[in-house]
């Protein structure tokens, strides 16, 4: 069997202020087609983004695939104003078929002038181990934007230029680029006493830009001449000391740098540190040329001292550095606690084939300073954290030891899979205690997302679990969509497009956008838009909030979920939002509190109310033959048990496999009109079809509704099926039969058939009694009657078939069940007295 065809050309059009919609024909082949993968990239770049079904992004690799029959996508996080393609590719059972020509380019709003990136701002280069120096860059604004770096070291004694290998650190004449993800690289393998330099080029779309100007040179002590490292600073000869120079805080991380100016300097070197650090580092990369006399430095800490000291160049020579300033502080200085909240980490691939990964986070600055890193790390979708162990670079179950700081970065070299997702976070901890974890990085994956399916026993389609835990059988999966689909019948989904969205959140924060521009139309026919969710690891459609949600539309609240109070229990049911949205573009935001949040699946559906009267005309009819043979094979073990026939009269002996059919509904109390029965249920008794439908109508518990009156078995209206066999035997007998026997041969014999010429005289003798009982039973009764309008036309037809099955000159009693039973008792005490006289 072969492989999936190379799709079609999709088709890509702007879909809202930053999303852009992609649409493709999924062949008709064998095997069928069971997902998608689609990839998209800005027009000439040489890198594809994956596009991740899970969280409606792309993403740098992996990302989670489409499943079928979804053949359109809505994709969010497109810049303005630049052109982007897509292609698509399918799987099969067989594997992945060829990807499809690129889509005609897509842009939102006005195409921007395209160029190569500017040059760089000048790298640092720093001297961090023994034959290893570190550089760090930023990245240039750029149309297109910088999509890789390439980094340029240069022997300032030679002159010879090598680039720096992004996988292994080294110099080669020639390598690879780094992503634009990365803004740092170890050099590894650098010479001892030998000054280096560093620049940076970057690449887009449109290619390479020029290189950046040379950082400030830097060596490695000879270790033959003393120990450790030190950077090597260029020292000028000297002359007066200059002035202390001044800081003045701003905001934003900024602070001023002034300073006296001698007449005869041409330029002025500033070095900045924090308060405490042993090395300095250059304010803007560069000297600053005169007549300039002040400098603002960015990018500092909020709550931290800072001190700078000046040189000047003067007669083509550097002078001595002037004393150290007094310190400054941006803000409030920190006080001395346990670290915060970390940024997310980001989470790298290093060698896909070995499946090893990289864990790279930010420090900041604590009091006291910070002494290690907790680093957590699982797949998507695990109910606990593993941990990396920072001495061996595996996982462990229990807390390892921490990071030692001021790492920022630890590689995660075994225990990992291909085709799983996985997602790190960090904890900064000091001399005072462990500081909270950060929110979860992205979410990474080696290689294509490897399926999970499983086959839908509702729709026979097969679903992709993804992440998601599921731990009931498959012979009992019921997936999300159809659950959503059948959760509420008397609020149906209007198909076909009525799943306006679908969603496994993996953040406790999901933000999307929601066009609407029939919402005016839908209100005119009394069309609702529902919020719905249920738990993947069940086997039921119940309504399932999590522990804490907020929905929150165009930024007003529509409806948020708490918790319940200690000793009350949560009543949970869907939520109509179409209140709180409007015609048009709308922008949702979700934010769900649980602690495994991964379990729940949620969708917003458009709906339409139905009446108990509608859904009555759709439950299927089991003819006359096929209901009688059920009935038979029902009561096969009730055949050939011996049955007693004295236990015709006791009304109060019970059998799970009793031949005795009641006429009377176990809901309303009435005949039963229209009876029905559930389809996998395995008892004989029926019950009013109109009655379970408006009980369920009037029930408020939403989870409670659609249960079995008899065996309690999980019964919705598509389960029901109108016995004929049973419809047969109403027909057949007088109204005041409650009971008949079901006989082995198909027929059925009645119960409690009151004689004729006894009937008007016991219903005299017994009716001042019956009346009197009848009122304490109403008013002691607990349930109701339970008006149903589907049986009132057909009423009174039954009553007027029965009335030609009666014998001529009968006299229809006129006593229930309960008063014939009294009677029957009163009988036996007269007859009683009889005898003794």
């Amino acid at each position: 069997m072969p492989k999936p065809p190379a799709p079609s050309q999709p088709q890509a059009s702007v879909a809202g202020p930053s999303a852009v919609r992609i649409s493709w024909v999924i062949a008709d082949v064998e095997p069928e087609i069971t997902a998608s993968t689609v990839k998209i990239r800005i027009v000439g770049s040489q890198r594809w983004q994956n596009y991740d079904h899970v969280s409606r992004r792309l993403v740098p690799k992996g990302g989670g695939v489409v499943p079928a029959p979804t053949c359109e996508i809505r994709v969010e996080g497109f810049e303005e104003g630049i052109a982007y393609e897509a292609i698509v590719a399918m799987m099969n059972s067989e594997g992945w078929g060829d990807v499809s020509k690129a889509s005609e380019p897509v842009h939102i709003g006005e195409l921007k002038p395209r160029d190569k990136p500017p040059a760089p701002d000048p790298p640092q280069l720093v001297a961090v181990g023994t034959g290893r120096l570190k550089v760090t860059w930023t990245l240039p604004r750029a149309c297109p934007p910088v999509e890789a770096s390439q980094v340029q070291v240069t022997d300032v004694s030679r002159g010879k230029t090598a680039l720096v290998d992004p996988s292994s650190g080294k110099l080669v004449d020639s390598g690879k680029t780094f992503g634009a993800s990365r803004l740092e690289a170890n050099i590894m393998g650098v010479e001892a006493g030998v000054e280096y330099s560093a620049a940076v080029c970057c690449r887009n779309a449109e290619g390479f830009g020029p290189y950046s100007m040379a950082s400030d040179s830097v060596a490695l002590a000879d270790g033959k001449a003393g120990s450790g490292m030190e950077l090597v600073v260029h020292a000028g000869p000297s002359f007066e000391n200059p002035e202390v120079p001044v800081m003045e805080p701003l905001t934003d991380g900024k602070m001023r740098i002034r300073w006296m100016l001698p007449d005869e300097a041409k330029s002025t070197m500033v070095k900045l540190r924090r308060l405490g650090d042993n090395n300095w580092y250059l304010c803007g990369g560069t000297a600053i040329p005169g007549p300039t006399s002040e400098t603002v430095a960015s990018g500092l800490e909020e709550g931290i001292e800072y001190e700078t000291m000046v040189a000047f160049l003067m007669n083509g020579r550097w002078g001595n550095e002037s004393p150290i300033s007094k310190p400054a502080c941006i803000g409030e200085l920190k006080q001395p606690g346990i670290p915060g909240v970390p940024k997310e980490p980001k989470l790298l691939i290093l060698d896909p084939q070995q499946c090893h990964m990289r864990i790279k986070w930010q420090t900041f600055t604590a009091v006291p300073p910070l002494t290690g890193i907790l680093v957590r790390f699982r797949p998507l979708g695990a109910r606990s954290w593993q941990y990396i162990d920072g001495a061996t670079h595996r996982l462990v179950s229990k807390e390892p030891d921490p990071v030692p700081a001021p790492a920022s970065e630890i590689d995660v070299l075994e225990g990992l899979q291909q085709g799983v997702r996985y997602e790190a976070s960090v904890a900064f901890r000091n001399k005072l205690g462990q500081g909270p974890t950060s929110p979860p990085s992205d979410i990474v994956c080696i290689g294509r997302p490897t399926p999970r399916l499983i086959k839908c026993t509702y729709c026979f389609n097969e679903y992709d679990l993804m992440h998601t835990e599921y731990t009931k059988g498959p012979e009992s999966f019921w997936c999300p969509s159809c659950r959503f689909r059948q959760l509420d019948p008397f609020n149906a989904v209007i198909e076909p497009y009525g799943m306006l969205m679908y969603h496994i959140p993996v953040r406790p924060q999901i933000a999307f956008s929601l066009d609407l521009p029939d919402l005016k139309a839908w209100r005119k026919e009394d069309h609702d838009i529902f919020m719905r969710m249920v738990k993947i690891d069940s086997d039921n459609s119940a309504q399932v909030w999590p522990r804490r949600l907020t929905f929150e539309a165009n930024g007003n609240e529509v409806f948020g979920i708490k918790e319940p109070e200690e000793g009350h229990v949560r009543r949970d049911v869907p939520k109509n939002i179409a209140p709180g949205l409007r015609p048009g573009m709308n922008t949702i935001t979700i934010t769900v509190d649980d602690d495994y949040i991964s379990g729940y699946a949620m969708a917003l559906v458009r709906t339409q109310a139905r009446t108990a009267q509608q859904i009555s005309t759709e439950i299927p009819h089991c003819e006359e033959e096929a209901a009688a043979a059920r009935v038979a094979t029902l009561l096969q073990d009730t055949w050939s048990t011996p049955h007693d026939e004295g236990a015709e009269e006791e009304d109060d002996i019970t059998c799970v496999i009793s031949n005795k059919l009641k006429l009377r509904c176990p809901l309303s109390f009435e005949r039963v009109v229209i009876p029905v029965r559930g389809e996998q249920c395995m008892h004989l008794q029926c019950f009013g079809l109109g009655a379970y439908l408006e009980s369920n109508m009037k029930m408020r518990a939403l989870n409670n509704r659609w249960t079995c009156p008899v065996c309690g078995t999980g019964l919705k209206p598509h389960d029901l099926r109108i016995d004929g066999f049973v419809d047969r035997v109403l027909t057949e007998t007088p109204s005041h039969i409650e009971e008949v026997l079901i006989m082995q041969d198909g027929s059925y014999r009645c119960i409690e058939e009151m004689p004729e010429k006894n009937a008007a005289e016991q219903a005299a003798l017994t009716l001042k009694a019956a009346d009197v009982t009848d009122t304490k039973i109403v008013e002691a009764s607990e349930v109701s009657e339970v008006p149903t309008e589907i049986e009132d036309t057909q009423r009174s037809e039954a009553e007027s078939n029965k009335r030609k099955h009666m014998m001529p000159g009968s006299v229809p009693p006129m006593l229930t069940r309960r008063q014939r039973r009294r009677q029957k008792l009163l009988t036996v005490g007269n007859e009683d007295e009889k005898d003794s006289d």
